[in-house]
């Protein structure tokens, strides 16, 4: 009797022990599953903030471009003046104030710096974060390092100097206007025909920039929002 005893006492022991394990399995499984959850949404919404902040970016540079090319036509028509020996007119006060300005590039990349500081891991899609990484440690470098600084360089040593010499800002009238002091003596000065030219230049060299990266950023915002789509279904 002591036998049986200790015999069905032993088998509702290990059915408590046995039922006690699935219980802390299930457990287990239910917090990974929430914690997988948790990472996935995560993941999600980094990845939507990302193609938020690629939109916002796509739209700033499409206005430098814009910009950029409105410049261009200005400053054409200074060499059409000078090269027809026009008389100085006042609509040429618009291109002489521009000559000291262009549309960098205004990058937004908050959601990318969140996503370094949350572990570029986060993302699954391993082809999707090199294109990511890519954009922004590899395209929007050469952007700014390579166009950008060229541009800032060009105005500092060259345009700059020159303009300070040889045109005044019409700051009475707006900020954005000025005039040569003598423009009959200006257009005889192979030293501004030079600026003028490597302005023009330099613009048209932004706009191959800009043409490529643009491209690549719609690209990278299409590849997003298929993730995005796909992983909600």
């Amino acid at each position: 009797m002591e036998t049986g005893k200790t015999s069905k006492y032993l088998k509702y022991a290990i059915g408590e022990i046995v039922l006690v394990v699935i219980g802390i399995l299930i457990a287990l499984s239910i917090n990974n599953w929430n914690e997988n959850r948790k990472l996935q949404n995560e993941e999600l919404k980094v990845l939507f903030d990302i193609k938020t902040n690629l939109e916002t970016t796509l739209a700033n540079f499409e206005n430098d471009t814009l910009l950029n090319h409105k410049d261009v036509i200005q400053y054409l028509k200074i060499e059409e003046y000078i090269n027809n020996n026009h008389s100085y007119n006042n609509e040429l006060d618009d291109a002489f104030g521009r000559l000291t300005f262009w549309g960098g590039p205004f990058i937004i990349s908050t959601a990318y710096n969140s996503l370094q500081s949350k572990g570029l891991d986060i993302i699954s899609n391993e082809t999707l974060k090199n294109t990511i990484v890519d954009m922004h440690e590899v395209q929007f470098s050469i952007l700014v390092n390579d166009y950008d600084k060229s541009e800032w360089n060009l105005n500092q040593t060259v345009v700059t100097p020159f303009f300070s010499k040889h045109i005044r800002r019409l700051h009475n009238e707006s900020l954005f206007l000025s005039r040569p002091n003598d423009f009959e003596s200006l257009k005889q000065n192979e030293e501004f025909k030079n600026l003028l030219s490597m302005i023009i230049r330099q613009r048209k060299r932004g706009f191959e920039f800009y043409k490529d990266i643009m491209n690549s950023i719609k690209d990278l915002i299409q590849d997003i929002e298929i993730e995005l789509q796909t992983r909600k279904k």
